[in-house]
């Protein structure tokens, strides 16, 4: 597949999945049709008699989908800890072949698949799989996102050394947050991390997902993961 791009984090909680639901609607009101998915989930909340992928129905709503819970995350794992740590105490190893399935699957029925990982790129899927190497084996282009705020230049020039150290191509970089100085954070990133930016996310407040679209819109340029969908 090649309708696709991977959206994956410095760490943990950088808005990610702010992000990713915020380019599934702007991308679906273009007239796309979007599948924004989620590998693994880990803390997944639990309904009576089932569990309930929060940030994967999120996705799915975003995207204007109706797809079952299978066709949105591989895996749904109890535990918030690291998705290989929460597969083990299931009893689940997380498996390259079952995520790529799914993204296939995705990818067949849709435009664009917009693919959430989950923390960063050298988190672990299972002991012999990093999300970095998922990524590399999809041959999926890459958006790095990274909260602006004080720290996000180290940890974002070494996620980029990371994913470049696996072939993985990248579309460049989404500054996320309104942050309360300067830290010159764009500017360091897109010169010593040789990557475009490609926006500064303001902070959107409620987080509706129309109101997440109209800022995707208003900063971030849309067309360079839109050029990859399929016409």
């Amino acid at each position: 597949m090649r309708n696709g791009v991977f959206i994956a984090g410095t760490g943990t909680d950088v808005g990610k999945t702010v992000l990713t639901r915020a380019l599934a609607r702007a991308l679906s009101r273009r007239g796309l049709r979007i599948a924004a998915v989620k590998p693994a989930e880990s803390g997944v909340a639990r309904r009576p008699g089932e569990r309930y992928p929060t940030d994967a129905a999120a996705l799915r709503a975003a995207a204007g989908s109706t797809a079952a819970d299978d066709d949105v995350c591989a895996y749904l794992l109890d535990e918030p800890v690291s998705p290989h740590l929460a597969a083990a105490r299931q009893g689940i190893h997380i498996d390259a072949a079952r995520i790529e399935a799914l993204l296939e699957r995705a990818s067949a029925a849709h435009d664009l698949v917009l693919v959430e990982a989950s923390g960063g790129l050298l988190v672990p899927l299972s002991d012999e799989l990093l999300y970095a190497d998922l990524i590399a084996k999809t041959g999926l282009p890459l958006v790095v996102v990274a909260p602006n705020a004080l720290g996000a230049i180290n940890a974002t020039l070494l996620t980029l050394e990371a994913a470049r150290a696996r072939g993985i191509e990248l579309l460049g970089a989404v500054l996320n947050g309104s942050p309360r100085s300067d830290f010159g954070n764009a500017d360091a990133i897109a010169r010593f991390g040789r990557t475009r930016i490609l926006g500064l996310y303001p902070t959107v407040t409620p987080p509706e997902d129309d109101a997440l679209a109209d800022a995707a819109e208003a900063h971030l340029n849309l067309d360079v993961i839109a050029e990859f969908a399929r016409r």
